[in-house]
């Protein structure tokens, strides 16, 4: 869903949804892109750094695929931690190799011998980021630099879990970090070619509003025009809440499941504005992706973010021109800042604007686009607020409009300890032939969490079908 583009001033600029670094590369999410036949249709660009994280005392760029340099870098700073820094690297990366050797596996594993071949997976199974860290590390300036992709998982490090992000970090520090040329949309399309080359269709500009359910076993889906489209097994990637509460049958799913689901929180959301600017601006800032810290503490900043404190929460900029020559037409440049956003500060819209009333929406929006724009010129790019020629921006409920995702989540339900890695939700469900695919399922957000979850639902199908 969030795989997209979008053009402005009659196509003059392309601005990328929401890509800014996959680590597809010899690893899980490659091995399922080469099997489905994708991997070849798509043009992986290796970023010029993993990130940037700017502080007010610090400014470091984590080198692509040199986690030797990374610990140097850190080190030079902190030299009093230098071995918990070196310890907490190595564990992240030991983690992250453990998972992919295990998806070589196809996921299969004895039970009984899992703690003893998986060691380090097992070890951290009970562990959030702050846990894992306070094996390592003391320094809390440290912790905070070192957590710094948090916003990346939509948790602080005390309620993240450690697997998912010492396994998806670990990744990138191993692997490097990469863009799909020329933007993510191209994944999509390379995807629905493939659908398509193999007697799939894809029904566009078409709600499924209704799944279709006779004695506890799935029949099929209601469209939104009245059609009815029979089938043996539904694969839902639609917002979990929904597909449970709003498109199926009153009295289908099992009050104990209902109770749990409710249990689960949907992700945060997110603030993005896009500007098309009438310069090239390659020779202000270097880097591709700055991540500016806010100066508080990462359950500081989160609180920001859930408040929507546009002032002073941290926020990201990404200059996209950095990555490749040619993003942007000759003499402009492509920009993106973001800043992770709770969906409470934007509901007391809802009502309005979901009946289409947006004045005082659209000054709210106005007001954040502006702030951001001029701390973005602050501390990463001066002078930005001159050299813009065309301005974008959307909100929690912009998300919602054109995803359908409960409270404009990015990532499905959150990566809290209750529903992570051993705990998360499963892609099977208690409706015969429904299953769950996508960031709401297992094993959760993000590029490679959404194509993980598409395989184990296909592996899942196939074991139930007999494949």
């Amino acid at each position: 869903g969030y795989a997209t583009s979008f053009d402005r001033a009659n196509g003059k600029f392309t601005f990328e949804v929401s890509l800014h670094g996959t680590s597809i590369n010899t690893n899980a999410p490659a091995r399922i892109l080469n099997e489905i036949g994708v991997l070849d249709k798509i043009d992986l660009v290796q970023l010029p750094e993993v990130y940037r994280y700017k502080t007010p005392k610090l400014d470091i760029s984590v080198p692509q695929r040199d986690p030797e340099e990374y610990i140097k870098r850190l080190s030079a700073h902190f030299p009093d931690e230098a071995d918990g820094i070196r310890g907490f690297v190595e564990e992240m990366i030991a983690i992250s190799d453990e998972e992919n050797r295990l998806h070589l596996k196809k996921g299969r594993f004895f039970k009984l011998f899992f703690p003893f071949q998986y060691r380090k997976m097992w070890n951290v199974r009970h562990k959030t980021l702050s846990d894992l860290m306070d094996d390592y590390v003391k320094n809390p300036e440290l912790q905070d630099v070192l957590a710094a992709l948090w916003g990346y998982y939509g948790l602080p490090p005390s309620k993240l879990s450690g697997f998912y992000y010492a396994n998806a970090t670990g990744g990138y520090l191993r692997n490097g970090s990469y863009y799909i040329r020329q933007r993510s949309q191209d994944l999509s399309f390379a995807i629905a070619e493939v659908i398509e080359e193999n007697g799939g269709k894809i029904l566009y500009d078409t709600a499924a509003d209704r799944i279709l359910v006779e004695k506890g076993v799935v029949k099929g889906v209601e469209l939104s025009g009245g059609e009815t489209l029979p089938a043996r097994a539904v694969v839902s990637n639609a917002s979990a809440p929904a597909t449970f509460q709003k498109m199926l049958p009153e009295g289908t799913v099992p009050e104990d499941y209902l109770k749990k689901l409710g249990g689960y929180k949907p992700s945060i959301s997110s603030f993005i504005v896009w500007l098309g600017l009438n310069r090239d601006i390659r020779d202000i800032a270097g880097a591709f992706s700055t991540h500016v810290s806010s100066g508080l503490s990462s359950d500081q900043d989160y609180l920001a973010k859930l408040d929507g404190d546009i002032e002073n929460g941290s926020f990201g900029v990404a200059i996209y021109d950095n990555i490749f020559k040619g993003y942007s037409t000759p003499g402009t440049s492509t920009l993106q800042l973001i800043f992770i956003s709770g969906y409470e500060p934007w509901r007391r819209f809802e009502a309005n604007y979901k009946e289409g009333n947006k004045t005082r929406y659209h000054l709210e929006k106005a007001r954040w686009t502006d702030i951001l724009i001029k701390r973005a010129e602050r501390d990463v790019i001066p002078g930005l607020s001159k050299i813009i020629e065309v301005k974008e921006a959307a909100t929690p409920l912009t998300n919602w409009r054109y995803t359908g995702n409960t409270d404009g989540a990015i990532y499905g339900f959150e990566q809290s300890m209750d529903n992570a890695y051993m705990n998360r939700i499963e892609n099977h469900t208690p409706i015969k032939g429904l299953y769950l695919a996508g960031a709401w399922g297992n094993p959760g957000g993000g590029y490679t969490g959404a194509m993980r979850s598409g395989e184990k639902t296909f592996q899942a199908l196939m074991e139930e079908w007999g494949g």
